[in-house]
């Protein structure tokens, strides 16, 4: 028997799976495109956050780098300050002591007394207003006048008080001492250095050899930074400092061989170094700040 429709509908039937098959490979291939498109976003954005954080990392680390080269501390200075002593309006006065190791590890400074400028040029030490008094770095070791120790640094200072503010000094905690030997104070016109004969007594029992420097020109204090080197070494201060150039002050100190100085055990081996902002005459309305655009400290002492 023949079906003389059989083959029409056969053809239909295979031309209707034909097109069935096509639509189902269309819409898989539709599909793997919007996945496909779905991932290549999802990666890009990963990608991306991933690039910004390296980014912030690596210029983290350049930041700290920089200023590691540029502030070189180790673990035998310390910052000093009376910011949160309450502030003091007569000596002895309470301070506070903490380490300077690490200090750029995982951010810059950012304290009341102690802290990096915005621009990130200079690394600021500031005094409390009115009764704050000291804002220093202080060695933490010491030793005789024969051994080095050595603070250079480059600063420029800020609205200091009409009768001078101590910005370096070589001090001493050695026997019964605890007084500096030597102080360099910055002044409106000048620089001076002041030796102490005694190591033991009072100020008023004492004596004081006194100098003075003036700055380039004649100019204000503020005008220019001061390149200032201190060390103590083969029994001698040495002190120098550079203005613009120009050298204002090399000078060599040491100790009257009469005094305790040199002829006590105990004070002749406790010298130590200081550097920042010392207002040794008590309540001020200056706001003392000093910004070091670079500071190194070394030292044999143990």
């Amino acid at each position: 028997m023949k079906f003389p429709y059989f083959k029409p509908l056969l053809v239909v039937t295979i031309l209707f799976s034909f097109l069935i098959s096509c639509s189902s490979d269309k819409e898989d291939t539709t599909d793997t495109t919007i996945n496909t498109e779905e991932s290549t976003e999802t990666e890009t954005e990963t990608e991306t956050e991933t690039e910004t954080e390296t980014e912030t990392e690596t210029e983290t680390e350049e930041t700290n780098s920089t200023l590691t080269e540029r502030f070189v501390f180790n673990e035998n200075i310390d910052i000093e300050h009376s910011w949160n002593t309450g502030g003091c309006d007569s000596p002895p006065c309470d301070t506070d002591q903490e380490s300077l190791v690490g200090v750029f590890e995982n951010t810059a400074p950012n304290d009341d007394y102690f802290y990096l400028s915005s621009d990130e040029t200079e690394l600021i030490l500031e005094c409390q207003l009115e009764k704050g008094r000291r804002a220093e770095f202080k060695q933490t070791t010491e030793g005789p006048l024969t051994t080095l120790s050595k603070i250079e640094f480059e600063a420029i200072y800020y609205d200091i008080p009409s009768n001078g503010v101590t910005i370096a000094q070589v001090h001493n905690r050695g026997g019964n001492s605890n007084k500096p030997f030597f102080r360099l104070v910055l002044h409106n016109s000048g620089l001076e250095t002041v030796i102490r004969k005694d190591p033991e007594v009072s100020s008023s029992d004492t004596t004081f050899s006194k100098e003075d420097f003036s700055f380039v020109d004649n100019a204000d204090y503020d005008l220019f930074a001061l390149k200032v080197v201190l060390e103590k070494s083969g029994g001698f201060v040495k002190i120098s400092v550079e203005q613009n150039g120009t050298i204002i002050l090399n000078e060599s100190y040491a100790p009257d061989t009469t005094t305790d100085w040199v002829n006590n055990n105990g004070i002749a081996n406790g010298f130590y170094l200081k550097a920042g902002l010392y207002n040794d005459d008590g309540p001020h309305t200056e706001n003392l700040l000093v910004g070091y655009t670079t500071v190194a400290f070394e030292s044999d002492d143990q």
